[in-house]
């Protein structure tokens, strides 16, 4: 009975998680006429295929090209490399929970996550901790069956995931810690380091890791200066108690959902279980180190620098949070609570649904300012290119400038071009503006357009840059680049909203090439 009921709950699981991501492939498609900054920066670096870069390393911007040359470049080419990054972590959740609870609570415990902060609305932002979630979830997921089975297959695989976890962002560092905590405190895993397992994972981990390894040394360790360039936490008794505190509850607020979701099998007043199965009980302990010593440590870093880390950073410690609430507290496993349990699922769904339709049509409203996914992508290639084949028959090589504004140029040209754009603070360590593909040198040589944004202020204000044009240029412009030929007017386009905003306003400058 237990295995139909698993082989049921297995069809109807990879059947709705499949719709489920189809579904926030559609949303994004409909509702943002243009991406989120994450998703333009990795746009950019993309057809670098860049190894690394000063901020993260770049299998994510693999991913999203593959993806791109996959569907032509098609303008939900982002949105389907973050859906399938969210399909692989619904699985590994869903393998992991049929492996050691009931069909019923295996099922249930799954469907809790759907609904998760970063499985919906926040999936749309593909980026390193999207691309990180997929990988970290499945590295865990087959790091118990290989602790359970000790077979070499699952021993390899996770060496696999660990180390393009690694390829994904460097912050799977944290993972490690909590394995290597997890196998070396608690008895049952420690048996395993008389096998040959976790040595061939740490061999196999350290092999996919070790390109990385050489492009940071051969660069200088540039990534890790770039972090050093985070601003200074104010050392204050406040900071101190405020910053670890602001970390922990923005990031419980994400699985409220999935809290919601599984209530009728909780209850109000959480009892913790005094026992359960020698698996059950072993699989809590493991996942309470898999999500509590990533987080403790974010915890601890908030506190020792007293800054206000990005609430993003935990993005990938709660897809088991459903599964470890199910494994640590008394449950009510009658029919009755599983049906509320359910309709709650469903009504949670529907809720983050809303709320992102609401997000992208009525945030605007509210705020009185157009969001960064409203910004007129299309147009502005539209012009572009016009502006662009004016001066001459060639393609478009660069653009530069606003790295923000450019980036969404290129997106949209019919070329595509290469974007030169520099990290704030970058130029302080001496490194390359993006990693190693481009230079001033070479916008001047081959030509490209420069972007900028134009404000009122720079309208209405008396320093020009030359007596022609009727608002004033940024003066990094003609010194980075002489020969460029400033447009007297800026291009001018309403955001992709009906909320009564100021249009765009926006600068060019066309360098023309030299051949």
């Amino acid at each position: 009975m237990k295995d139909q009921a698993t082989n049921e709950n297995n069809i109807f699981i990879w059947i709705y998680a499949t719709g489920f991501c189809l579904l926030w492939v559609m949303l994004p498609a409909v509702f943002h006429p243009a991406y989120r900054p994450d998703v333009v920066e990795l746009q950019i670096i993309a057809k670098e295929w860049q190894l690394s870069t000063a901020k993260h390393p770049m299998l994510p911007a693999w991913m999203l090209e593959v993806v791109n040359l996959a569907t032509n470049n098609s303008f939900v080419a982002p949105f389907i490399a973050a859906q399938l990054c969210v399909l692989l972590a619904l699985g590994s959740i869903w393998s992991l929970a049929k492996t050691i609870l009931p069909p019923k609570l295996a099922l249930l415990g799954t469907l809790a996550m759907f609904p998760y902060w970063f499985f919906t609305i926040e999936s749309i932002k593909f980026n390193q901790n999207i691309a990180l979630i997929g990988l970290w979830t499945l590295t865990i997921s087959r790091l118990f069956l290989a602790i359970k089975w000790n077979r070499l297959c699952d021993w390899i695989i996770v060496g696999i995931t660990l180390g393009f976890a690694f390829h994904a962002k460097y912050s799977a560092a944290f993972l490690v810690v909590a394995i290597l905590l997890y196998m070396t405190i608690c008895p049952f895993p420690r048996q395993r380091w008389k096998s040959i397992g976790p040595y061939l994972t740490t061999a196999i981990a350290f092999l996919v890791f070790l390109p990385q390894l050489i492009w940071m040394y051969q660069h200088d360790f540039v990534c890790l200066r770039y972090a050093s360039l985070e601003p200074d936490g104010k050392q204050t008794l406040l900071e101190f108690v405020l910053c670890p505190l602001v970390f922990v509850v923005i990031q419980l607020s994400f699985v409220i959902p999935s809290i919601v979701v599984l209530n009728p099998l909780l209850g109000w007043k959480w009892k913790v279980r005094k026992t359960g199965s020698c698996l059950e009980d072993e699989a809590k302990k493991f996942l309470g180190y898999m999500i509590g010593v990533p987080l403790g440590l974010h915890v601890l870093i908030c506190m020792v620098t007293r800054v206000q880390l990005n609430s993003d950073y935990g993005a990938a410690f709660w897809p088991f949070f459903g599964v470890y609430l199910l494994l640590t507290f008394e449950r009510n496993v009658t029919p009755q609570a599983g049906r509320q349990s359910f309709r709650l699922f469903v009504f949670a769904e529907l809720v983050m649904v809303v709320a992102f339709i609401f997000q992208a049509t009525g945030s605007t409203y509210l705020l009185g300012t157009a969001r960064r996914f409203q910004f007129p992508m299309q147009a502005l290639g539209v012009a572009s290119d016009q502006i662009w084949s004016d001066q001459t028959s060639q393609p478009c090589p660069y653009t530069t400038g606003d790295w923000w504004i450019a980036g969404n140029a290129a997106i949209a040209m019919k070329d595509r071009p290469r974007v030169l754009f520099y990290w704030k603070g970058i130029e302080k360590m001496n490194a390359s503006p993006t990693g190693l593909w481009a230079s001033d040198a070479d916008v001047n040589e081959k030509g490209g357009l420069v972007f900028w944004q134009v404000s009122k202020k720079d309208i209405k204000g008396t320093a020009q840059a030359t007596p022609d044009i009727s608002f004033e240029v940024p003066k990094y412009v003609l010194r980075r680049f002489p020969d460029a030929v400033i447009r007297p007017e800026p291009i001018i386009f309403p955001y992709t909203t009906k909320a009564n905003v100021a249009p765009l306003q926006i600068g060019v400058a066309v360098v023309p090439p030299k051949s």
